[in-house]
């Protein structure tokens, strides 16, 4: 009798890393990072107990992880958006892009803002964002604007786009169905 051979499942689908990072967002979300062990990340994302270290040392090295491949990508979109955009528009486009990101990812939203270890001078997101508004400021107030009252303008302008992009992810307090306008026209009734 011919033994019955075994199907091998293979070891993972794709990108392994991004897969553990986006099953171990959805376990946060649900059951809380106190919660959350590297053999419940393994098991969420249906591999061995051992693979998750193959690509983090332990719980806070993923958590680390987490963060930094949610800044990359909300940098990466904001970087995009600034390519894009006029001189004129661009901190409108900039906070729209800000505000779609989490709205498309609010997992992103939670785990980020979650944590404690953001410092606002040295997040990527923040820097880039203040780099782009020191020039526009200064284009659009002919270079009158103290360091510091550009600081203060842009940490204000951030907290808008931030507050707005927690307002998205709220249900009937923006309208979702036109989040683009609908932040546009929130953006630019304050004066910057």
């Amino acid at each position: 009798m011919c033994a019955k051979k075994t199907e091998v499942k293979p070891y993972h689908h794709g990108n392994l890393k991004e897969e553990l990072i986006d099953k171990g967002l959805e376990y946060i979300d649900k059951y809380g990072v106190e919660s959350l062990s590297m053999r419940k990340l393994a098991e969420a994302s249906g591999v061995s107990s051992a693979a998750p270290y193959a690509h983090f040392k332990n719980k806070d090295a993923f958590l680390d992880a987490v963060q930094d491949h949610i800044t990359e990508s909300l940098t990466e979109a904001l970087k995009k958006t600034y390519e894009k955009s006029g001189e004129r528009e661009v901190l409108i486009e900039l906070g729209k892009s800000y505000v779609i990101f989490f709205y498309e990812n609010p997992l992103y939203y939670q785990f980020l803002f979650a944590r404690r270890s953001i410092d606002i001078d040295t997040f990527p997101p923040f820097r880039f964002y203040s780099e782009v508004a020191a020039v526009a400021l200064k284009n659009m107030h002919s270079k009158r604007l103290t360091k510091e009252t550009i600081r203060k303008k842009t940490i204000t302008m951030w907290a808008t786009v931030h507050g707005l992009a927690r307002f998205a992810l709220m249900d009937g307090v923006i309208d979702t169905d036109n989040l683009d306008k609908e932040i546009g026209q929130l953006l630019c009734s304050i004066e910057v």
